[in-house]
């Protein structure tokens, strides 16, 4: 194994790190915990590119701290979803459509 594909997994594995030791302080049933890890951890897959090109800070560190405030970023998302009013803001919508249709 390289050095670069060596660096490589590290950061892929630290993002998933970082993503479960936040399972500690999520709330929720396993399955929820276990997708919002999930999202953590993609989060990391993605963002860590990104964060280590613009501040410099090595693959590993900069993956696990991705991770594990990605994986409070998904629980927050979460959260909002469970609590959104969607019966109310679709029968609004609806009911606009109607409106401009003439309904």
């Amino acid at each position: 194994m390289t050095d670069s594909n060596f660096d490589l997994l590290a950061a892929k594995l630290s993002g998933v790190a970082g993503a479960l030791l936040s399972l500690n302080f999520i709330k929720g049933t396993w399955p929820e915990r276990f997708a919002m890890g999930m999202g953590g951890a993609i989060i990391s897959l993605y963002a860590t590119p990104y964060i280590v090109q613009k501040t410099g800070l090595p693959d590993g560190l900069a993956g696990f701290l991705v991770g594990m405030f990605g994986m409070a970023i998904t629980a927050k998302v979460w959260e909002a979803i469970q609590i959104a009013p969607v019966r109310d803001i679709w029968n609004s919508t609806i009911q606009g459509v109607a409106k401009r249709l003439g309904g």
